[in-house]
């Protein structure tokens, strides 16, 4: 095994990165950038990376230029968020990164989140369809493949103007979900602020449902696109359910 085997399946974890240019306070924490939404709480917050937990067997990978190859390992680790307290489950892979003709670096890259980033939100009041579809967005996002996500999330809102608008709305989004937002914008069942919304929603969505007429959606992107489909799911359901239990009379003694 190569000196750079050994770097890689010996490279530290649980340690933030050097490299400033990794940190993005809007992504998923990972031990490069332990910092970013908890995918339990859903608060944006700093972590601790606790001891990885190695795993035995080994993939792997190519390399660039001389055709070589050598191990790189997966590891497992657990990153508790310094607001709820509680863990969140990392997948992480180490990946040398090229940073010149003669030299590179390894890093640790997320692979997967359990539990599944804003599985917490509790969806009984939420139709099956749109519920289902969101979730399915939501297990895109933890295996970073952010173009299926945004269709998913896409789909959910198609399930929206489906279930929420009226019969002219659903006969336009037999043409287009374009047509049927704004039906639902003329009928008042959407406010002109989630029109522009459930809009960019629709527009993204499609950049990565067609990814052969749209330029790669990234997993930032996505992960707005979650929290705008989130938003409109807790204005049409969540919240007006949490009300109506909130108004039922009750008994004085």
């Amino acid at each position: 095994m190569s000196d750079m085997a050994s770097e890689a399946t010996t490279a530290p974890s649980g340690q933030g990165s050097d490299d400033e240019n990794d940190r993005n306070p809007d992504g998923l924490p990972y031990t490069g950038d332990p910092s970013g939404p908890c995918p339990r709480c859903g608060r944006v917050s700093n972590f601790t990376a606790g001891e990885p937990v190695k795993i035995r067997n080994q993939i792997r990978i190519s390399v660039e230029g001389g055709g070589s190859r050598y191990l790189s390992p997966q590891q497992v680790v657990v990153l508790t968020c310094h607001g709820c307290k509680q863990g969140t489950v990392v997948i992480e892979e180490t990946t040398t990164v090229k940073l010149s003709a003669t030299t590179s670096t390894v890093k640790q890259m997320p692979l997967y989140w359990w539990p599944t980033p804003g599985s917490s939100t509790e969806m009984a009041d939420v139709p099956d369809d749109i519920a289902a579809a969101f979730q399915e967005g939501l297990r895109c996002l933890s295996v970073i493949a952010p173009n299926a996500a945004v269709a998913m999330f896409r789909n959910a809102l198609a399930h929206i103007v489906k279930e929420k608008g009226s019969d002219a709305a659903k006969r336009a989004l037999s043409g287009s979900l374009a047509s049927g937002i704004a039906q639902m914008v003329t009928d008042g069942d959407l406010l002109s602020t989630f029109n522009d919304w459930a809009t960019h929603i629709r527009v993204v969505g499609n950049a990565g449902a067609h990814q052969e007429a749209y330029e790669a959606v990234s997993a930032e992107e996505a992960q707005d696109l979650q929290n705008l489909v989130l938003g409109l799911i807790r204005y049409l359901y969540i919240e007006p359910a949490n009300l109506a239990r909130l108004q039922k009379p009750k008994k004085r003694f």
